[in-house]
C-alpha cells in the first residue's frame, strides 16, 4: 500500500496501489465527490478521504494529500463535478 498514487492523465484519473490495484477512471463520467471517513479497504493510505463517484454506480475512496486542490484539477477538466468536500 505504500506505492498508491493518483495521477491525473488528458481526462483520466489513474490510480495504483501496491502492485494489484490499478484503475483508469474517465473523468468526464465523474458525477460527484464527497467526505469519507469509512475504515474500510481502499487505495487510501490515510482515513481522512474522499468519495469519487463515476459511471452509474462506481465509486471509488481515495485519500490525496489537497484535496481541495486535487477536486479542483479536477473540476478543470469536468465542470459538471458536485463536490460536497
Amino acid at each position: 500500500m505504500l506505492n498508491t498514487k493518483y495521477t491525473i492523465n488528458n481526462d483520466a484519473l489513474i490510480i495504483k496501489s501496491g502492485l494489484i490495484i490499478k484503475i483508469d477512471i474517465d473523468i468526464k463520467k465523474i458525477k460527484k465527490v464527497i467526505p469519507n471517513n469509512t475504515i474500510w479497504s481502499a487505495p487510501a493510505l490515510s482515513s481522512d478521504r474522499i468519495e469519487i463517484f463515476y459511471n452509474t454506480y462506481d465509486s471509488v475512496v481515495i485519500s490525496p494529500k489537497n484535496k481541495k486542490e486535487f477536486i479542483e484539477m479536477l473540476k478543470q477538466i469536468n465542470p459538471a463535478i458536485v463536490s460536497e468536500v
